[in-house]
């Protein structure tokens, strides 16, 4: 596995990191931006600025296409969503947690945000339903997994057009 990029807003998501290399991407207004540079978790570490859920996905998704990364884990690593973007297709993993749950997706997913137009409300909360409605619409693969309080026994099923 290459490079994974893990998004979080708050220092608190770094949990366990998966094998390779990895980069956490601490996605706020900067409230916690020194205290999470000046922690060691064992990552290469970066922060970029958002206001809102939707803003901070999109912010961690560019840089983790700068950065040529194989996949990102938004929302802090979980091995559930983790699994599902391991391959080359373009897959979108939604969490289904309120008030949203983690977004995963491969870097081939990564190159479809490009082509979609970003409207504005998708850079506040309805970022989940943007990108599903998208990827959807293209015929791409989407997988909603959902957990009880932790991400151990994940329900899965499967979105299809």
């Amino acid at each position: 596995m290459g490079i994974t990029v893990i998004g979080i807003t708050h220092p608190e998501q770094v949990g366990a990191l998966p094998g390779g290399t990895n980069v956490l991407v601490l996605a706020d207004d900067g409230t916690f931006a020194d205290e999470f540079l000046e922690a060691d978790h064992g990552a290469h570490q970066l922060v970029v600025r958002s206001f809102g859920r939707g803003s901070a996905f999109f912010g961690v998704a560019d840089k983790a296409r700068e950065l040529g990364a194989d996949r990102v884990l938004f929302g802090g690593a979980h091995d559930t969503a983790a699994s599902f973007t391991t391959g080359e297709d373009p897959v979108l993993v939604l969490g289904v947690r309120p008030p949203g749950g983690p977004i995963a997706c491969t870097a081939a997913f990564l190159d479809w945000l490009d082509r979609w137009p970003r409207p504005a409300n998708a850079y506040h909360g309805d970022v989940d339903h943007w990108l599903a409605a998208n990827a959807l619409r293209e015929g791409l693969r989407v997988e909603l997994v959902s957990w009880r309080m932790e991400p151990t026994v994940p329900l899965r099923r499967k979105l299809t057009a």
